[in-house]
């Protein structure tokens, strides 16, 4: 069976995941595996050369194992409030201490994983975890990433909106939120983000295909269309606002570290400024 992999760090925007991640796996049919690595980023140079001491290392790790289990046992007593036809999942809980992008890495090839999970990332600019975590995680994954900020709650959601740019790897993402949308019943709008400047006459032949294949695919809940603004996250939250709960999704392309580096991510724009529960597609998915 498939697991949902939650990643935590005991937050209050990583147990709001948790149990998103918990209704998500009721309608999904799969386990849930909960995770947390007790080394963070700014403490990882120094446990590397050898300057933590053993105490400091042995607390951390027993913080996270009582962590765990404290979540573990709320989950497990949140599972008996699942629907009657929902699956109730088998809870596991694994720590480690390496780096959270490795981690991931490693937890994909171990499992077969439906999605992975976690809480919105601290908007502290002092902090010095400050979207690492995040980023790692999104920049690694092989499966669709959730990323949950605090009080959201899947069962209000009516809608999810999908930005597209017209890639052709955009169908993948648009046929697992098809999937969604048939355990939750929730509508799929696609949108393009159209700058002022451009002109509707002017579209591309890839636009134009990209339309034909919409227009082709059997969702009830289904719709597509353009709406104009220079900031697509700006618009995005914005029409989020208007419309009530929704789920945004994206597509994140995943590329080279010099490329990566100097490239403009839309996806960091959504992750920096997150109102909404946000699903990411990597461009590497299998």
């Amino acid at each position: 069976m498939k697991k949902i992999l939650v990643l935590t760090d005991f937050s209050a925007n990583a147990t709001c995941a948790a149990e998103a991640g918990l209704i998500l796996s009721g309608k999904l049919h799969t386990d849930l595996l909960l995770f947390n690595t007790y080394i963070d980023y700014a403490t990882m140079p120094s446990y590397g050369g050898g300057g933590w001491i053993v105490d400091e290392f042995t607390k951390r790790k027993k913080s996270s194992q009582l962590g765990l289990g404290s979540l573990m046992e709320g989950l497990e007593s949140l599972s008996r409030q699942l629907e009657p036809d929902d699956h109730k999942p088998v809870i596991s809980v694994e720590f480690n201490d390496c780096d959270l992008g490795m981690d991931v890495d490693e937890l994909l090839v171990q499992n077969k994983m439906e999605l992975i999970v976690m809480g919105a990332r601290s908007h502290d600019r002092d902090d010095a975890l400050y979207g690492h975590d995040t980023n790692a995680v999104v920049n690694h994954a092989t499966r669709p990433v959730l990323i949950v900020p605090a009080k959201t709650n899947l069962k209000q959601i009516r809608k999810m909106i999908f930005a597209t740019d017209f890639d052709e790897a955009d169908f993948k993402a648009i046929h697992y939120l098809i999937k969604l949308g048939n355990l939750f019943h929730f509508q799929l709008e696609i949108i393009h983000v159209i700058k002022p400047d451009q002109k509707e006459a002017e579209q591309s032949p890839q636009a134009l295909a990209f339309e034909a294949k919409v227009a082709q695919l059997k969702y009830q809940g289904l719709s597509y269309h353009k709406i104009g603004g220079n900031d697509v996250i700006n618009r995005l939250n914005h029409l989020g606002t208007e419309t009530g709960p929704v789920l945004l999704a994206l597509l994140h392309h995943q590329r080279s570290f010099f490329v990566r580096l100097f490239a403009h991510s839309e996806t960091k724009k959504a992750l920096a400024k997150q109102k909404t529960p946000l699903l990411v597609f990597p461009s590497k998915m299998n």
